[in-house]
């Protein structure tokens, strides 16, 4: 049975790849070496780029495109591309509300008062959702000196009963007197003195 060429294994293949590379390598760095004049000139210069080793290369809007490794912009992006929604998300219906109600509504002149009636609070705006705002979320002036006058009141109450209990524990502390002499004592008949009949032997 005729036999062929035996196959050349995958190993030797790849040390064969590897030592024609680096003879390349070595030829290509010997030839600019001599075309740079031994190391005299800088490769650089007329003599190599004339040696045909090295060609200029211009790199222009049609030259190679590298891959250059940089830091992601995906979440930069996509926060920005997000609050770009969120923002014309409620920023269109808000203007498209502001705008109506400028439009059709407008703003409230200026009147006389008719005698007998108390305006409101609200009332002496003129912008509408100004004086709707103030007429559900705010309260009148009147309520808020009122409650700024019931808080004035429960600290100064406070402060008087601070004081009185100062004073009390002071005198307590003079005087001897506590609330503990108001308690019951016990009965002298419930004491028993039998140890006291018998001397010690």
């Amino acid at each position: 049975m005729a036999s062929g060429p035996r196959p050349v294994p995958v190993s030797h293949m790849a040390a064969m790849s590897l030592l024609l590379r680096a003879a390349a390598a070595l030829g290509t760095r010997k030839g600019l070496f001599r075309a740079a004049g031994g190391g005299r000139v800088s490769l650089l210069g007329r003599n190599v780029v004339s040696s045909g080793l090295i060609a200029p290369v211009r790199h222009g809007s049609h030259g190679k495109r590298m891959f250059v490794i940089r830091p992601t912009e995906f979440y930069d992006k996509r926060f920005l591309r997000l609050l770009r929604f969120y923002i014309l998300l409620t920023g269109i219906p808000v203007a498209i509300f502001i705008t109506y109600v400028n439009i059709f509504i407008g703003e409230a002149e200026l009147a006389e008062i008719p005698e007998g009636y108390i305006p409101e609070h609200w009332e002496y705006y003129k912008h509408p959702i100004t004086r709707w705002i103030l007429r559900y979320f705010y309260d009148s002036p009147e309520k808020e000196y009122e409650k700024m006058l019931a808080i004035i009141d429960i600290e100064s109450k406070k402060t008087d009963l601070r004081l009185k209990e100062m004073a009390v524990r002071r005198l307590m502390k003079e005087r001897g007197d506590g609330p503990w002499y108001f308690y019951d004592t016990p009965d002298k008949n419930l004491i028993d003195n039998s140890a006291k009949i018998t001397p010690d032997r």
